[in-house]
């Protein structure tokens, strides 16, 4: 194989920074380097593969489905070669990034936290993310854990169960329906919604009415937080499909969080990448199963 097709852990690096950032810029930023070079290294990667990795379009860079599916890998390799660096130059390989989501928030977030906190040689570190990342920085290796709702989009990630919640549905307050003791799918036929907006389409929709046979209605608006899809419930802009958590950690005037009967549940888990091996992450993740 000639030198200049062979795939380096430069042109590895390059590409993840640039899924992590979404810019070619800000990649370049992180990683000390000039951006034509970052460019001609992700260049080189797509070339290698003869399809594109990246999309690049007016709103950012996002992932083609082959460049996800290259991430997933990329990421393990470079997370053992930072552990080899780590090691040989007497660093501390046990910084951990634990991301999580507004909706997974609270008890189940201090569950995880408080296991990781009991391994002393463990430096925690917290990121929330929104509705653009499901997976809460595990396919971009921004994070290690996270605390997430599936499904998504990717078999690169290994789960275990923290809780099961009742989908509900957030009504604005004057809405004829937010009395109710709880709503049944066919009492929500024709409304207005207001929705995740999300690259990852299983995640995105789990979350559309149609996922609990809601019919008729359409998609008001578009949201990329939760906070952000209460505010625009309680303007009356729409009704929403949340948990019914939400009413716990998301209490926010104006919206009445009503549950949905029939059977319809939501789960959070605690995801990590497939291949990652390291101690601290599979220590935690034996106590948890212990635990739970």
């Amino acid at each position: 194989m000639a030198e200049s097709s062979r795939v380096t852990v430069s042109a590895l690096r390059a590409f993840a920074a640039v899924a992590r950032t979404g810019s070619f810029t800000a990649a370049a930023e992180t990683l000390g380097v000039s951006q034509p070079s970052v460019s001609t290294a992700v260049a080189r990667l797509e070339s290698r593969g003869g399809q594109p990795l990246l999309r690049r379009e007016q709103a950012g860079i996002t992932l083609t489905s082959h460049g996800r599916r290259v991430l997933e890998r990329a990421l393990p390799a470079l997370a053992a070669l930072d552990e080899v660096e780590a090691t040989l130059s007497g660093a501390d390989p046990s910084d951990l990034t634990l991301g999580f989501m507004g909706e997974a928030a609270g008890t189940r977030t201090s569950t995880v936290i408080n296991v990781l906190r009991e391994q002393p040689e463990i430096r925690l570190a917290l990121r929330r993310f929104d509705f653009d990342d499901p997976t809460c920085g595990l396919l971009t290796g921004e994070s290690d854990l996270a605390v997430i709702w599936p499904p998504v989009s990717t078999d690169a990630l290994e789960t275990l169960p923290l809780a099961t919640d009742r989908r509900a549905i957030a009504l604005p307050v004057a809405h004829p329906m937010a009395a109710r003791h709880d709503l049944h799918p066919d009492d929500l036929h024709g409304l207005a919604w207001v929705t995740p907006r999300s690259p990852d389409p299983e995640w995105a929709h789990f979350r559309a009415p149609a996922a609990i046979g809601a019919t008729g209605g359409h998609v008001a608006a578009e949201s990329n937080a939760l906070e952000e899809t209460l505010e625009s419930v309680a303007a009356g802009v729409g009704v929403a499909l949340v948990s019914m958590s939400t009413d716990q950690h998301y209490a926010r005037s104006g919206v009445v969080i009503v549950p949905l009967r029939g059977g319809h549940h939501c789960t959070t888990v605690l995801a990590w990448r497939r291949q990652d091996t390291r101690p601290p992450i599979t220590a935690t993740v034996k106590h948890l199963r212990a635990s739970l």
